[in-house]
């Protein structure tokens, strides 16, 4: 009987962790090792194209990430913390994304970088890019939250990177 009771039980609690509905909770669903993985996957790609070392993940970071990604979601905004830590945000479609797509979109910033000037085209952003690949951060952990059918993601760096005058590495 206990066995039975646990097969009903365990979908619903993967459900609810897998909610948005994270309000008035301490607690927030956390990614699992193969997702963690690929987010440092992704991430350390770019790195190592720029011979730098790896990042690895960080359970307060990510723990900040979370929380920043649930407060987004909780009145669908979209804008930075302005905390500690380095950030990236990105926002698409439910479920429609992996974590690969999420650190591509900000990865492919690259394409509009002149490191040479340490400068952006003109009327592009660089600055997802920098922090990917900024030499002093170590340390990266994300959150992700819906609202209204999309999916808000934050990736915090730790230390921050995106220094005026700085080249990333």
């Amino acid at each position: 009987m206990r066995k039975i009771a646990l097969l009903f039980i365990l979908p619903f609690l993967l459900f609810r962790c897998g909610s948005d509905d994270n309000e008035g909770s301490d607690t927030f669903p956390t990614f699992e090792d193969a997702m963690i993985q690929e987010i440092l996957d992704a991430h350390n790609e770019y790195r190592n194209d720029v011979g730098i070392a790896n990042l690895v993940w960080s359970e307060e970071v990510a723990t900040s990430a979370q929380a920043w990604a649930t407060e987004l979601a909780a009145d669908c905004e979209f804008k930075h913390s302005g905390d500690d830590f380095g950030e990236n945000i990105w926002a698409g479609t439910e479920g429609a994304f992996s974590p690969t797509d999420v650190v591509t979109s900000w990865g492919s910033e690259i394409a509009d970088y002149d490191y040479e000037s340490n400068t952006c085209s003109a009327d592009k952003d660089c600055g997802h890019y920098t922090q990917i690949v900024w030499e002093n951060t170590t340390k990266v952990g994300c959150g992700v939250a819906t609202c209204d059918g999309r999916d808000i993601w934050v990736c915090q760096y730790d230390p921050p990177g995106n220094f005026v005058g700085e080249k990333p590495y």
